[in-house]
């Protein structure tokens, strides 16, 4: 199995960076008191995942809740005060960190991310580490996103990456079971432990 890896493939969220929506309107506005209607209508919303793909911009949210929910003004610069600043309450996981640094050493590491490009650049800015990728993949960026085999797609055509020589490490199923049609080998992520384990287990980290 060593021999026949040599790309591996990192989600962001809930992966490299813990992701608590909750959490991160706290952070950002803390004396709000619609802090529930953020949660619902941002960021666990239906307008999120299409922020993800590229297919809503921050603006036209703040349109469509001003036209459905009669936001308020006060409530539209919270909107935009969490958009543009959530990256910065992402949780680094500092021992994913160091994964992805020591992977980058042996392999070619790449990023696919369902995240929007603003935010992403942002993220990246803040984390350089995250530039030792040989690529990255932000699904706004291409307006397709995971679990879509489409952005799969495009990641491999991109950097020309042979999916059975590539290692996929995600938190979501559905994007494992997207990565398995390709024949792409997968790690289901739910902590740093047990991604450890199996890594070891495919002997990836031997002898290096």
């Amino acid at each position: 199995m060593t021999k026949l890896i040599k790309n591996i493939i990192f989600d962001v969220g809930n992966v490299l960076f813990n992701y608590n929506p909750a959490q991160i309107i706290d952070n950002l506005i803390p004396n709000s008191t619609h802090k529930q209607f953020y949660l619902d209508n941002v960021f666990n919303s239906e307008h999120w995942q299409l922020m993800d793909r590229g297919d809503l911009s921050l603006s036209k949210l703040q349109e469509i809740l001003q036209k459905t929910h009669n936001s308020s003004s006060q409530q539209q610069k919270d909107i935009d005060i969490l958009v543009n600043n959530f990256t910065k309450h992402l949780t680094l996981n500092e021992d994913m960190k160091e994964l992805f640094n020591r992977m980058s050493t042996y392999y070619n590491v790449y990023i696919l991310s369902n995240f929007q490009s603003l935010p992403f650049k942002q993220l990246l800015k803040d984390n350089p580490f995250l530039s030792k990728a040989k690529g990255i993949v932000v699904s706004a960026d291409v307006m397709m996103k995971k679990p879509e085999i489409g952005i799969f797609h495009f990641l491999l055509s991109q950097y020309r990456i042979i999916p059975q020589q590539s290692l996929f490490i995600d938190d979501l199923e559905d994007n494992i079971k997207t990565a398995k049609k390709l024949l792409i080998n997968t790690i289901h992520f739910k902590s740093y432990t047990q991604t450890m384990k199996q890594i070891q287990s495919l002997k990836l980290l031997e002898q290096q």
